[in-house]
């Protein structure tokens, strides 16, 4: 049977630092038939030299007219895509080389089945250790339920069918959110294969977007919620769990931002143990030391 070719996108800004190791995990494929999307966002840097030093037809470089946000960029890049399949890396993550391989029982699955996702380590770059993202089985089918209860999807571990795409795209009103707006909305309607291998890193850093823009991401999943249908039934019973998050995001917002004050009777008030004993480490570490423990979050 032949290889079905899978589409893989890189958006890019800047990405000089990491971008070697990340484009080596893809050329060390086991798994061959693959285009690569490449999305030069302007970058000042030597990201473009660095690519274009890659002599292989199946990586093709792009490059925006002007600066866009993330999610337009994945749009655009999703216009060039050939591939049966589609799946994201960003720039500071990298595969195994068994990644693309692993993946053939969901290549050759049911319409409907969506898309695929799999468990996955943290690189701290920090401390150069690296921590399992899941613990427990990753759900498999019809997730929704699961996913607005506990989000547990990476976008660096996905693999999209194209066909899903003549329906959906990223809402490029978000900058943080747009994956799990995306995922939440696919999974209302397509089953999702999860495998539990971790064969996917994710860099951790001073310089994750989204660690450094906690009040744009509060902010952003507020606009979300607020959006959403309660009167439907995952949307209902998980409704606790949505707000209860998005508490969560606004007191880790204000901590980072150094706005302590009277937060001590939100957190004490918070229902999670687990997340509330991380809020008040937080709250009583000393200021200098706040990136140490970013971490956790």
């Amino acid at each position: 049977m032949k290889k079905r070719l899978i589409s893989i996108i890189i958006n890019c800004y800047n990405g000089e630092k990491y971008l070697s190791k990340t484009l080596n995990s893809i050329l060390s494929q086991k798994y061959k038939r693959y285009e690569v999307i490449f999305i030069d966002n302007c970058s000042t840097d030597s990201s473009a030299k660095i690519f274009k030093n890659i002599n292989d037809k199946r990586f093709k470089y792009f490059k925006t007219l002007k600066k866009v946000k993330l999610y337009d960029g994945r749009n655009i890049a999703l216009r060039k895509c050939k591939g049966k399949f589609i799946t994201f890396i960003d720039v500071d993550d990298w595969w195994d080389k068994n990644f693309l391989s692993s993946r053939e029982k969901f290549f050759n699955s049911s319409k409907n089945y969506g898309f695929c996702y799999s468990n996955c380590y943290h690189y701290l770059q920090n401390t150069g250790k690296y921590k399992i993202f899941y613990k427990k089985i990753l759900p498999s089918g019809f997730i929704l339920n699961d996913l607005l209860r506990l989000y547990c999807v990476k976008v660096g571990t996905i693999i999209i069918k194209k066909q899903l795409f003549k329906k959906y795209k990223f809402n490029s009103n978000f900058n943080i959110i747009g994956d799990y707006d995306l995922i939440i909305r696919m999974s209302k309607k397509y089953k999702a294969m999860s495998f539990n291998d971790k064969l996917v890193y994710i860099r951790v850093h001073e310089n994750n977007f989204s660690h450094n823009n906690r009040k744009m991401f509060y902010i952003e999943f507020k606009r979300w919620l607020i959006n959403q249908n309660f009167k439907d039934k995952f949307f209902k019973c998980n409704k606790s769990h949505l707000y209860n998050k998005l508490e969560y995001l606004r007191l880790t917002n204000l901590l980072f931002n150094h706005k302590k004050l009277n937060l001590i009777f939100d957190i004490i008030r918070f229902p999670s143990i687990l997340q509330k004993t991380k809020l008040l480490i937080v709250y009583f570490v000393p200021s200098f030391l706040l990136n140490f423990v970013r971490n956790i979050f």
